[in-house]
């Protein structure tokens, strides 16, 4: 089952301090260029989806459908390199609208990444990308606004969710066998294609 995500109540309260800020022009102009996108142009761009809906397993939030460019990925990941102008991955929603963009890299020695004026610190690997590697997402928020993720406190937006089937209110072990299912699908499908890039370079 795939899980969608949609506004609503998340599974529990997030930690992250992170809050929506007013975008540089760049960010802003990636923005334009991305969020209006039809499932037609993301793929005609060269973006295709993998996985389902990623959920925030330690508080609030999801990620949402990756839909990753692998030609941006094999360029950049292995190398441990940001390119400002050309995300690797798309973040999708269940009506396959871009909700956000991401860059991965990984871990060469670099130290503190910065891009549009974040400063990125190496993280910990995690199911899916087990060696260290840096990550930034930028969500897509109301009133032209924008959320940076800089970690992996930060990686989810607080305010979208994986949910679980309609139950009344009781969630079964099922139900929750099928969220966790879905996060570790999602990032164990972006983990196979960034650990295959980097073995293609």
């Amino acid at each position: 089952m795939v899980l969608a995500l949609v506004p609503g109540t998340a599974l529990a309260q997030s930690n992250s301090a992170a809050q929506p800020v007013d975008p540089s022009q760049q960010v802003a102009q990636l923005r334009q260029q991305f969020e209006g996108l039809t499932p037609e142009q993301i793929k005609a761009a060269g973006y295709v989806p993998e996985g389902p809906c990623v959920p925030n397993p330690m508080g609030a939030g999801a990620m949402g459908v990756h839909a990753i460019k692998q030609q941006h990925l094999m360029a950049q990941f292995p190398k441990g390199e940001m390119h400002s102008a050309q995300p690797s991955v798309l973040l999708l929603d269940q009506n396959n609208k871009v909700i956000g963009v991401e860059w991965e890299a990984a871990d060469v020695g670099q130290g503190p990444m910065q891009l549009f004026g974040q400063t990125i610190q190496v993280q910990q690997g995690h199911p899916g990308v087990e060696e260290p590697h840096y990550m930034l997402h930028i969500y897509f928020m109301p009133n032209g606004k924008v959320l940076f993720g800089t970690d992996n406190q930060t990686a989810f937006n607080p305010e979208l969710s994986c949910p679980l089937p309609a139950t009344g209110g009781i969630v079964s072990p099922m139900q929750l066998g099928v969220v966790l299912a879905g996060l570790a699908g999602g990032l164990a499908v972006l983990g196979v294609a960034l650990v295959a890039r980097k073995r293609a370079s």
